[in-house]
């Protein structure tokens, strides 16, 4: 009966080990658990022995064998879905439904497990930022958060900022935008995207701009340290200022570049900027441009540095041509 027992609760050892992710260094340690994310060049895992994640560099892993079903995505822009085996030194099998294909363990940029729960392909940020300064008791309140859903093929995400400033002798100034935006990814490294946009600007006498657009784009560098992409579109200006006179629609060319670095220790950097030449009005040219410092913190905590600059050659009577919101704070991450 003893040996039945062993025998029994071996197996059951054995069945919850398969069930395991295992990671192979190239120093020859080795960790068991559950790799929840390749993002950044950075694995997330998760031990059945630590109560904290453990944060791992993707460039000192030798092989891997993923027992989980992940979506993969490689440098070169193709995403692949399956669980991952090590064949030999260097060289990974993405497994699927009995389909096998070989690839280069250096090729893999982003691996994001396939939840089977809708809650859990959520994540967000949330920052916080107050700046007090004794000059003209000048004030400055920012807030933004974002929530992003992510499936095998879509990314959906949405995002806020509100920013109030006082100071003495001076109008107060009021800012708030708002973004809904969905990108579908399409073979190798191009995309379809469509976004819905919302600004309102005090000091540009905006009292709201809604811009619904639809654009495609290719990842011209994609890397385990940064990506840099380009696109363009058409988007709908629909403006409403101070002065209803003012009011117009417009319809405008939109050039897309962003750049994000993220591979540099707890360190990452993102640009973007937009440009919306007129169709419809003569001359009018528009830019928006945002530049993001992050640094990471214990437990998803971080602190942020963000320059926020908008452009009009062509702004209405009151308003101002060149807008700019710098602004830091403290954040936490969702994930």
């Amino acid at each position: 009966m003893r040996t039945v027992l062993c025998v029994f609760f071996g197996l059951i050892c054995m069945t919850l080990f398969a069930q395991n992710d295992t990671l192979v260094f190239k120093n020859k340690d080795v960790i068991v658990g559950e790799l929840k994310e390749l993002k950044s060049n950075i694995i997330i895992m998760k031990t059945s022995y630590s109560d904290s994640d453990f944060k791992i560099e993707f460039d000192k892993v030798a092989s891997l064998n993923l027992e989980n079903k992940y979506s993969i995505i490689l440098s070169s822009g193709e995403r692949l879905y399956g669980t991952l085996k090590t064949k030999t030194p260097e060289k990974v099998l993405v497994i699927n439904n009995g389909y096998q294909l070989e690839i280069n363990l250096e090729t893999i940029v982003i691996l994001r497990k396939i939840e089977e729960g809708f809650w859990n392909n959520f994540k967000g940020t949330l920052d916080l930022g107050y700046n007090l300064a004794q000059a003209n008791d000048s004030e400055q309140f920012n807030f933004s958060s974002s929530l992003s859903y992510i499936s095998d093929k879509w990314i959906h995400r949405g995002q806020y900022n509100q920013l109030f400033t006082t100071q003495n002798n001076v109008e107060d100034i009021k800012r708030t935008d708002w973004s809904l935006d969905t990108k579908k990814y399409l073979q190798k490294q191009w995309f379809v995207n469509s976004n819905l946009s919302f600004l309102s600007n005090t000091s540009q006498s905006l009292r709201a701009r809604f811009t619904p657009s639809f654009g495609a784009g290719n990842y011209l560098i994609r890397n385990n340290k940064l990506f840099f992409l380009a696109g363009t579109g058409l988007t709908y200006n629909i403006e409403q200022y101070e002065n209803a006179e003012e009011d117009k629609n417009s319809t405008e060319l939109m050039l897309i570049t962003q750049l994000n670095m993220f591979n540099f220790k707890d360190i990452s950097f993102y640009a973007s900027a937009v440009g919306y030449p007129s169709l419809s009005e003569k001359g009018r040219f528009r830019t928006d441009m945002n530049f993001n410092l992050k640094y990471d913190l214990p437990f998803d905590f971080y602190i942020k540095s963000e320059l926020s600059i908008n452009y009009d050659n062509q702004p209405v009577l009151g308003g101002v041509k060149t807008d700019y919101v710098f602004s830091t704070g403290f954040g936490w991450e969702l994930k």
